[in-house]
């Protein structure tokens, strides 16, 4: 109960709080950037400002300084009275006006090495502090690139730079004397552009932050408003997982209120989450069920395959110069083969396979049925042909409608070594003869049993098995079963894997078969039913 609650709680900070920093940071970037959009506006027009002021400074300048001033002061002729004169009026002007430096520069001639000299200039309120003397014609050593554009093309510039005398926004005018070319120019501290920067910046972001205090503020209430019928209904949802989806009525009435406290999408959300666990209820309901009948069927599967593993010979018959082995795998929990053996009083030995239709456990019942009557029948005196054809009568009278067994039943005289077959649609029944070294082929005899009621079966086969000699009779369960491409393993796979392996005992070759079938369809599922039976003629 604890992790849940400390769940919940951390469910509801973390709803809020992403709430709270949509509605904070949205508004913000907003804030902000419309603050810099007005800082940037507010400081273009603050320059446009201190531009214009520029240019009137700049263009009423010229009246200040007579045309003969220019030309004693090219020549070197003004005395300190007059140069005194110049800069007190250029200087008072430049404060009224609210600029720092108010002067004229020359490029006097050629001969001068195409140096810039500052003509006459006001004076700044740091020098006439500290009692500087106005000075003519000093040379400019660090002219802006601009002034020298505007001395060589007559052209009025504004510039940013910096020189000996500080950082300035300036303008520089020419004008056209009797003298020469003369550049007005006038300057204003780029500090003090900075400081309306600033200044901008420092009031849109009070506005800021006076917008965002109440925005956050808000921004909390709803952001709770909002995460508490979500932290509710997440909790309501926790509910059903703590109580494993059962019935229990409190968590049914936790998640109902939350349904009745809200008005909104919440409140389908949680109306629909409620009927998805009830569906969800009753599916796992009907799933422990489901799964509860099939451990049962499972169970009598499994009991049932017992049994017909039972039925199933346990040993193999110890009969004097034969080796006889055989094996049988469902595809399914039961199957419809079966392989037999049994002795007659006459001290024959009476070899069955048979084949029901289908797999599973309706063809295993009818393959027990099939093998009780073959118990009956065969061991009884005379030809193998009126006891298969009595065979057929009892499984025919048993048979649902379609369903047939395929048959196969040999008798054999361990004395003479001769071997009766009778195969009712049951192949391929393969021999070995160890004097030729191959394989060979016996043909099957008439229809399987069960399809007719009078089964006018063909006359079996006789044969001599002589010393190493092997009879192998397989299920269509080897055979027929496909690799990935669809190619089945066939008979010729079958009579190749037998003659390879005809140097060995009974219950190997069936190993030995067995495992090329598997090597052949590796990556399949096994699809019918297989059974072997081998019978090898010893040697000595």
């Amino acid at each position: 109960m604890a992790n849940g609650v400390t769940g919940v709680s951390e469910s509801r900070s973390g709803i809020a709080r992403r709430i709270v920093a949509l509605a904070v940071t949205a508004p913000l970037v907003v804030a902000l950037v419309l603050a810099a959009f007005a800082a940037s506006a507010e400081t273009a027009a603050a320059m446009r400002g201190v531009d214009a002021k520029l240019r009137a400074v700049a263009a009423g300048a010229d009246a200040l300084v007579a045309a003969d001033a220019h030309a004693r002061a090219l020549g070197n002729a003004m005395d300190a009275a007059e140069c005194v004169a110049q800069t007190a009026r250029l200087t008072a002007v430049a404060d009224e006006a609210g600029v720092t430096y108010l002067y004229t520069c020359v490029r006097p001639n050629a001969s001068s090495g195409g140096l810039v000299y500052v003509e006459l200039s006001s004076q700044s309120k740091e020098e006439r502090e500290k009692g500087e003397t106005p000075m003519v014609m000093r040379i400019y050593e660090q002219p802006p690139p601009e002034l020298l554009l505007s001395l060589g093309d007559g052209a009025t510039r504004f510039a940013e730079y910096t020189d000996e005398y500080g950082s300035f926004r300036s303008i520089f005018r020419p004008v056209s004397t009797a003298h020469g070319l003369v550049v007005i120019g006038a300057d204003v501290p780029l500090d003090d552009l900075r400081a309306i920067v600033r200044a901008n910046l420092l009031w849109q972001a009070g506005i800021t932050i006076a917008v965002l205090i109440p925005v956050s503020l808000g921004a909390l209430w709803i952001g709770r408003r909002v995460a508490r019928p979500i932290v509710e209904l997440a909790s309501a949802v926790r509910s059903f997982s703590d109580d494993n989806f059962q019935d229990d009525a409190q968590s049914i009435e936790r998640f109902e209120r939350v349904v009745k406290a809200q008005s909104d999408e919440t409140r389908t959300l949680a109306a629909a989450i409620l009927d998805l666990r009830r569906r969800l209820v009753g599916h796992l309901v009907a799933l422990t069920e489901l799964t509860a009948e099939k451990e049962r069927i499972t169970a009598k599967l499994n009991i049932a395959r017992d049994i017909q593993r039972g039925l199933l010979p346990q040993e193999s018959p110890n009969i004097s110069g034969f080796d006889i082995a055989g094996w049988s795998e469902a595809a399914d929990e039961t199957g419809g083969d079966f392989y037999d053996w049994m002795e007659t009083p006459r001290g024959e030995i009476v070899l069955v396979v048979a084949d029901v239709t289908g797999h599973g456990i309706g063809p295993s019942l009818m393959a027990a049925v099939c093998r009780a009557y073959a118990r009956a029948t065969l061991v009884e005196s005379g030809p193998i042909e009126p006891l298969v054809e009595r065979l057929n009568r009892l499984v025919h009278g048993d048979a649902r409608s379609g369903q047939f067994v395929t048959f196969f039943a040999g008798v054999l005289d361990p004395a003479s070594r001769k071997l009766s077959i009778l195969s009712a649609a049951h192949g391929p029944i393969l021999v070995y003869r160890a004097s030729e070294h191959r394989v060979v082929e016996t043909p099957t005899h008439g229809l399987p049993l069960g399809v007719v009621d009078d089964l006018d079966s063909e006359p079996g086969t006789r044969l001599t098995l002589d010393p190493g000699d092997i009879l192998m009779v397989v299920s269509d369960g080897f055979f027929e079963w496909a690799n990935r491409e669809g190619e089945q393993f066939g008979h010729e796979r079958l009579a190749a894997a037998l003659l390879a392996a005809s140097q060995r005992s009974s219950g190997e070759i069936i190993d030995a078969v067995r495992s090329e079938v598997y090597a052949f369809t590796t990556g399949t599922a096994q699809p019918d039913d297989m059974t072997a039976l081998v019978v090898r003629c010893l040697t000595s």
